[in-house]
């Protein structure tokens, strides 16, 4: 029974350990990839879609966003992408809205400075929703963002024409996570005009007064009001109670340990480098390459497994003799 474990432990281990290398070395391809199509370009040509494609995969493969990444993770992806900074900044200024999204991904990932910061303020009120979600998120999660952004965002929020924006839609399912809380008392009136003559209650505006967590104890006697409703009502579907038993949870400050798990963000957040670049103390010179450790890694890991496979087939022929 023994070689059989060990054997797939290390089948599963040398899976985990390539599937992280092929993500490294298929950045560094398609970087160079891109840079090389783009340097033999004619002038005026478009991007190739589906070269940004691939990148956008390298880049986001096996990796958390760039918010929540610490320091040892980000700064050497930095350093990767760096190379096409100026790609990125053709893409975020560019008449096609793919491209823009685009941009705003590469821009996100870049060391932030001045311009990059500048890019992502004005992709954030692009009308392609992924290009200005990207931008927002990144702003927000990098603690970039500006009065005038959540202002924006506000003023969004209130809209009451029959067609929205793009930034409405945007400021509707992530303000809360965002941790706008000047957005609460807009937020708890579209919760209680959502809950009109005793009907279902908006789940999704109860999960944005959930994710303010303590700080929207205002909204706490809101919340108890709808859910006794609801309950009362006979006819809440059991995740609208969910929602509402959760919210209020959390927002009582009864369950503190849901908003670190469910914004663990915040403390990976704290620790990335603030603007500008220039005063940060550089890091890559104190983080080894990952690419050489993942390289040994691999090394140790197949000879655990050669070692367990003929041990396994020294088994079963010891058994058969």
């Amino acid at each position: 029974m023994r070689p059989y474990l060990l054997t797939t432990l290390g089948l599963f281990c040398i899976y985990a350990v390539a599937q992280t290398s092929v993500y490294s070395l298929s950045l560094r391809d398609e970087t160079e990839g891109l840079l090389k199509e783009r340097h033999n370009a004619a002038p005026g040509q478009p991007f190739n879609l589906n070269r940004l494609k691939q990148l956008h995969h390298a880049i986001m493969g096996g990796r958390p966003n760039v918010w929540a990444m610490p320091p040892n993770m980000l700064v050497p992806l930095q350093d990767q992408i760096e190379p096409l900074r100026g790609i990125a900044k053709e893409l975020a200024q560019s008449a096609r809205a793919d491209d823009r999204f685009y941009g705003a991904i590469l821009n996100s990932y870049l060391k932030q400075t001045n311009e990059t910061h500048s890019l992502l303020l004005k992709l954030a009120h692009d009308e392609h929703k992924g290009t200005a979600e990207t931008s927002i998120d990144t702003l927000f999660g990098l603690h970039l963002d500006t009065p005038e952004l959540r202002r924006d965002l506000l003023n969004a929020l209130q809209e009451t024409s029959t067609t929205y924006s793009t930034l409405h839609s945007i400021a509707l399912n992530n303000i809360g996570t965002w941790e706008v809380i000047e957005a609460l008392p807009i937020l708890m009136k579209i919760l209680e005009d959502s809950a009109v003559n005793g009907g279902p209650v908006d789940r999704g505006i109860v999960r944005q007064i959930k994710a303010l967590g303590p700080r929207a104890v205002a909204a706490l006697p809101l919340l108890l009001q709808l859910r006794d409703k609801r309950r009362a009502a006979g006819d809440a579907d059991f995740r609208e109670l969910e929602d509402l038993d959760y919210a209020v949870l959390v927002v009582s400050g009864e369950y503190k340990s849901s908003v670190t798990g469910e914004n663990n963000t915040s403390q990976s957040r704290s620790m990335l480098p603030p603007l500008p670049v220039q005063s940060r103390i550089p890091l890559t010179d104190t983080i080894k390459d990952p690419l050489s450790l993942k390289l040994w890694c691999i090394v140790v890991v197949l000879t655990v497994a050669v070692i367990s496979f003929f041990w396994f087939i020294a088994k079963i022929i010891k058994i058969r003799k």
